[in-house]
This record gives C-alpha cells, sequence and structure tokens, in this order.
C-alpha cells in the first residue's frame, strides 16, 4: 500500500478535490484557490455523510487520546527506573499512533463517501 492510496482512504476529500482540478467543466466557485476544503456541488446527503464521519472522528480520536493518555500515565508512574521509562514510552506514542491512523481509515470505510471514488484509486 502506497502513501497516495493511504492518505486517498484518510483524507477523502482532499482526493476528491485533486482529481476535481483535473477537468474544465467546474463551476466558478469550484475554481476559486480556497485554502480549505470546500465543495459546492455537495448533495445533502454527502453533506451528512462527511458531518457525520467528522463527528465520528473527533469523538473516537477524543475517546481514545483519553483512554490511551490515562492508561500510559498510569504505566508512567508504575516504572521506578527513568530508562526503562523512556524506553516503554516509546513504543507506546508508536502504536497510539498506528491506532489513530487505523481509527481514521475505519471511520472512512464505514461512513464511505460514495462507492464509486473507491474504485478509482
Amino acid at each position: 500500500m502506497d502513501l497516495r492510496t493511504l492518505e486517498a482512504l484518510i483524507f477523502p476529500e482532499a482526493s476528491k478535490a485533486a482529481r476535481a482540478g483535473e477537468g474544465d467543466d467546474r463551476s466558478a466557485y469550484e475554481r476559486f484557490a480556497i485554502p480549505h476544503l470546500f465543495q459546492p456541488t455537495l448533495t445533502v446527503a454527502e453533506a451528512i455523510r462527511a458531518a457525520l464521519r467528522t463527528f465520528l472522528r473527533i469523538f473516537l480520536g477524543s475517546a481514545l487520546f483519553g483512554f490511551w493518555g490515562a492508561y500510559a500515565l498510569l504505566m508512567w508512574t508504575s516504572i521506578h527506573n527513568p530508562f526503562l521509562r523512556v524506553a516503554a514510552m516509546v513504543p507506546m506514542i508508536a502504536l497510539f499512533l498506528v491506532l489513530l491512523c487505523g481509527l481514521l481509515i475505519a471511520t472512512t470505510l464505514v461512513v464511505r463517501p460514495r462507492a464509486r471514488q473507491f474504485t478509482q484509486l
């Protein structure tokens, strides 16, 4: 799995915006250089899916961060050797980042933006 495929799974709106720049049949609003992700041609269902995916990511990411931080602090206080504390935190942080990335991919797959978007990857 390359980085572009992983990026398209985590941020499907960004890949849609990049593909939208390939054609000249865009509206005047779509041609503006807007610094954030804005899609003026969203349907109501697409907007609801995007909002649901965003809220899921925020809620589940915050819950993961809270639980992970609490248990990391518990582990930190239970280890008395300073070298072992740091040595134990490095894999804990790496595993947290992997789980967060997996959470973002899972929320994208659960609340798919459109089925045809994944066939073009």
